[in-house]
């Protein structure tokens, strides 16, 4: 397999890029929000169809149609007078100029922590069609890397420390979880860590064995380890039920990642209940990475029950969670 070259998105990725104190308060916005300031007449000739095709396409691994962001547009002359809107998590300003050349300017934290600012000055919409085209991946990173930190952020402020503590005991690493988290597993290599809200339940499945085999990263081979680990720990609501990957409504698919700075394969997929029983099911998003230091193999598992609901937003939660891994200096 070809290695991945990882490429980290911090808080200053870009030599281009403008960084301020960190004491900023937290930024504003809905989750997986991104807000446009261009004027109307540009907007409505091109510039909305465009970042909305990327944008707003549907949000894989999720077994109804919702969009990667919500996007929203507003004059530049509201932005420079509001105090919100210049506070907002996921800014793309949009200038057109026909006497300058077209430009691309990456700007982060300028207002409020975490904030990114993404400027194109174009003379013409084929330039900014053209620009957007070479730039559109890379602010999709960026833009989900500040819902990451976002989420983090919050749950931080409540976080429940003894459940933190806990698990960092047990596996040597850090996950931040939200007061609301409680266990429901905990052995020497597994946790399931969950959340039982009225509408919805979340969960995280944490999973370690040791490193053998290259194939690890193999989808096939990480779809069966779930199911084996699932049928062990995870049971239904009735007897003989259990949590299982779904492989024929809607096959899963998996990407190459860099994920806190270790290569690791990302993998999204429905899960539905074994056994037979009552229907249940929902999205689930799979992580993979090898703990060098520790000769093991790590498999972070974040899933959603949300049935008739919304389910990006709550997806976002649980991956946040994950994303909140912080390796410590042994395991004890």
């Amino acid at each position: 397999m070809k290695k991945l070259s990882l490429i980290l998105v911090g808080l200053c990725i870009f030599a281009s890029c403008s960084v301020k104190s960190d004491t900023k308060s937290g930024s504003a916005g809905k989750t997986c929000e991104i807000l446009t300031v261009c004027s109307k007449t540009q907007y409505d000739a091109g510039v909305r169809d465009t970042i909305k095709a990327f944008f707003m396409r549907n949000q894989l691994g999720l077994n109804q149609a919702e969009p990667l962001f919500n996007v929203a547009n507003i004059t530049p002359e509201l932005f420079n007078n509001t105090e919100m809107f210049q506070r907002h998590r996921n800014l793309i300003l949009v200038e057109f100029d026909k006497n300058k050349a077209p430009s691309f300017i990456i700007r982060q934290d300028v207002e409020a922590i975490p904030q990114a600012i993404f400027t194109f000055i174009v003379p013409n919409k084929h330039a900014f069609d053209s620009l957007f085209a070479a730039k559109r991946e890379l602010m999709l990173k960026v833009f989900y890397n500040n819902e990451h930190k976002r989420i983090i952020r919050t749950f931080k402020s409540t976080e429940n420390t003894d459940l933190t503590i806990k698990q960092k005991s047990r596996f040597g690493f850090w996950l931040t979880f939200p007061d609301a988290f409680k266990v429901a597993t905990l052995d020497s290599n597994f946790a399931w860590i969950r959340c039982e809200a009225k509408d919805y339940g979340q969960g995280i499945l944490v999973y370690t064995f040791p490193y053998t085999d290259k194939n690890i990263f193999n989808t096939d081979i990480i779809l069966n380890i779930r199911d084996k680990m699932t049928q062990a720990y995870v049971p239904g609501p009735t007897d003989g039920t259990y949590m299982s990957v779904e492989r024929k409504f809607m096959p899963p698919f998996s990407k190459e990642i860099n994920f806190n700075g270790h290569y690791a394969i990302e993998t999204r997929g429905l899960w539905k209940l074994g056994g037979g029983g009552d229907f249940m099911g929902g999205p689930f998003i799979n992580y993979v990475f090898i703990d060098e230091k520790n000769s093991r193999v790590v498999m972070i598992d974040g899933y959603l029950y949300s049935p008739r609901k919304p389910k990006r937003d709550l997806l976002m939660q649980v991956e946040s969670i994950i994303y909140s891994y912080t390796a410590t200096d042994s395991i004890r």
